[in-house]
């Protein structure tokens, strides 16, 4: 996956298959982050590490 850009989608997709492979404890904080990803997307916000950066 890393020759590709990243964005929302593929990052759901790369979670949905962690959470096979995840510790219990960790599958409550891979849905809050898929959740949070799907609603960006949905929102519009394609690349949003970049949209987060600072102005210089």
């Amino acid at each position: 996956m890393s020759e590709k850009e990243m964005n929302n989608v593929r990052a759901v997709m790369a979670l949905s298959d962690l959470k096979v492979y995840a510790n219990s404890r960790a599958l409550d904080a891979i849905d809050y982050a898929i959740a949070v990803l799907e609603k960006l997307e949905e929102a519009g916000i394609k690349q949003p590490l970049v949209s987060l950066e600072r102005e210089k």
